[in-house]
């Protein structure tokens, strides 16, 4: 959307997509649509239409009724009509995706998405001297952008985003002083992004991301005062973020992520007041976070992550009162996590895992009520779980895992309505599981491996019916596998492995037909392997090894036709393998006996 203090566009209006292509999961790019009114005169110039013909002659259109067919001069018989009506049907103003300007001229031409191939070699960009409007995305258009299109001297808005060009940017373009909006996007374009671009003092949005572009950012690009939004990301762009980008005062988004940018993060960044979204990730990013970073108080998106920043998370990002989204994973940050991130009343995601942090976690993380997705996976955060996350009921998808924290996981958690996605392994968690996660309605992956955990597996799991993940494994658990398992129709993934239950295997487990993956091994499991295995068609792992399983191997295990592992070693089973097991699968693993 464009800044308050952006300079308005004539005639453009938001609602309509600038950008054929479909935008990443954190934001949408902004987008513009002009409003034209059709001719009321046909005095529009013949020359015009010729132009528009030669061209469709030159186009193939992926429709069985072409779009275009409107596009033809009426074959009447001359002596039968005025001179002045004759005019009218050279006109191309009431052609499909045509607009005209009040006498009669060609003023806008929109012909997104509607399947046309072809190129621009035969388009006469000479021929409309009043044309403020060509849009030709999201179609197969291919080959070069022509250094010809400079003659459309009146051009406000240019899209020919989601084709198929290639070759490099004319730096011809540069001479359009009057687009306001420029999205060359989702192609294949290489070379660099031409100085000439520079000149395009009154350009509002600026979309070159999806190509091959390679070089450096052109530092003049500082000079284009009303950019509103500025994306270059998926290209090959390398050096530095030019200082110079911090002259761009109005600009409400910046999108530089997936290039190869490298150096440190300009403190310039900290005078775009008007910034809505920053997007650096997937770059070469070294050196600190700015500390000026914490004046862009309309920030409700800030993502850095899978650069090499190092440093500490600076406190000044607790100024940021508006951010929804703060994303630092995957650099080389270490020190604690600022309390000043509990601050943060608007924060739904905040994702710092694979960085080198240590500490505790703050307090108040979560005393907005508003976090959802929180990851600090591969960290060395220890400590106990603030109740202020035990609380937190906005939470959809926690990722703990690789740290050192600690605590007695029967009353750090709490229940969560809205939770979908929580792996807490490879922690230091003791005591009993609580029942509480069977009343999480919407729990689909739950992981608590590689833990100190004790007791029994609670019989409440079985209310978990959207279930689809549960690890439990390298534990202390005890007991027996609740029959109550058999409700758990969603399952895909069991994995109990290496802790100490024992009895029987619930015959009930066969009800669980979406089970792919069943992980019983060392444990003290005992009596038969029940028959009802045999009705898990989708399973390819199967390891109940290392317990104290008897008698024979069931032959209804042979209906397992997707088993890629079966181990049934180290248990007292007797009787030879049944044939039909070794006939119907090509094992990449198979253990029965030590």
């Amino acid at each position: 959307m464009l800044g308050q203090n952006s300079r308005p566009i004539n005639n453009i209006q938001e609602g309509e997509k600038l950008d054929g292509s479909s935008f990443l999961t954190y934001f949408s790019y902004p987008i513009f649509t002009f409003n034209f009114s059709f001719a009321n005169a046909y005095s529009g110039s013949t020359e015009e239409a010729h132009a528009l013909l030669t061209w469709k002659t030159s186009l193939h259109q992926n429709h069985s009724r072409s779009l275009l067919s409107s596009w033809n001069l009426d074959s009447v018989n001359a002596t039968s009509i005025s001179p002045n009506n004759r005019s009218k049907l050279s006109s191309p103003c009431s052609w499909f995706g045509i607009r005209c300007n009040r006498v009669g001229g060609v003023l806008g031409i929109n012909l997104s998405t509607v399947g046309l191939k072809g190129t621009l070699h035969e388009f006469s960009f000479s021929s409309f001297p009043h044309l403020v409007y060509l849009d030709l995305s999201a179609n197969e258009f291919s080959g070069i952008i022509p250094a010809q299109i400079a003659n459309l001297t009146k051009l406000k808005y240019l899209n020919l985003s989601a084709n198929r060009l290639f070759g490099e940017m004319p730096p011809e373009i540069g001479q359009l002083s009057s687009l306001n909006g420029l999205s060359l996007s989702s192609n294949y374009l290489n070379g660099s992004i031409p100085a000439s671009v520079g000149n395009l003092s009154g350009l509002i949005l600026f979309y070159l991301h999806n190509n091959s572009f390679s070089g450096s950012i052109p530092p003049i690009i500082g000079n284009l005062k009303f950019l509103s939004s500025l994306a270059l990301s998926t290209n090959h762009l390398n050096g530095v973020i030019p200082p110079s980008i911090g002259n761009l005062t109005n600009l409400n988004g910046l999108y530089l992520f997936k290039n190869s940018l490298s150096g440190t993060i300009p403190p310039s960044i900290g005078n775009l007041k008007n910034l809505r979204f920053l997007a650096l990730q997937t770059n070469k990013l070294s050196g600190s976070i700015p500390i000026e970073i914490g004046n862009l108080k309309f920030l409700s998106g800030l993502v850095l992550g899978n650069n090499s920043l190092s440093g500490l998370i600076p406190l000044s990002l607790g100024n940021l009162s508006n951010l929804a989204i703060l994303s630092l994973q995957i650099n080389k940050l270490f020190g604690s996590i600022p309390q000043e991130i509990g601050n943060l009343m608007k924060l739904s995601k905040l994702k710092l895992a694979k960085n080198q942090l240590t500490g505790s976690l703050p307090y108040n993380i979560c005393q907005s009520g508003s976090l959802e997705r929180f990851f600090i996976r591969y960290n060395y955060i220890e400590g106990p779980i603030p109740k202020s996350l035990r609380n937190c009921t906005s939470l959809v998808r926690a990722r703990l895992e690789w740290n050192n924290l600690s605590g007695n996981i029967s009353e750090d958690f709490g229940i969560y309505p809205n939770l979908k996605f929580i792996d807490l392994s490879h922690n230091k968690f003791y005591g009993e599981i609580s029942s509480n996660w069977g009343k999480c309605p919407k729990l689909a992956t739950l992981n608590i491996s590689m833990n100190n955990i004790t007791g029994n597996i609670p019989l409440e799991f079985a209310n978990s019916s959207q279930l689809q993940v549960l690890d439990l494994s390298s534990n202390h658990i005890v007991g027996e596998i609740p029959v109550e398992f058999g409700k758990l129709i969603s399952l895909g993934k069991l994995i109990l492995n290496s802790n100490k239950l024992s009895g029987s295997l619930p015959r009930e487990l066969g009800s669980l037909t979406k089970l792919e993956y069943l992980d019983l091994s060392k444990n003290r499991l005992s009596n038969s392997i029940p028959k009802s295995l045999g009705y898990l068609l989708k399973l390819h792992y199967l390891d109940l090894g290392n317990n104290q399983f008897s008698q024979e191997i069931p032959t209804e295990l042979q209906n397992l036709v997707q088993l890629s592992k079966l181990d049934l070693s180290y248990n007292l089973l007797k009787g030879e393998i049944p044939s039909q097991i070794l006939q119907f699968g090509k094992f990449r693993e198979l253990e029965t006996l030590p």
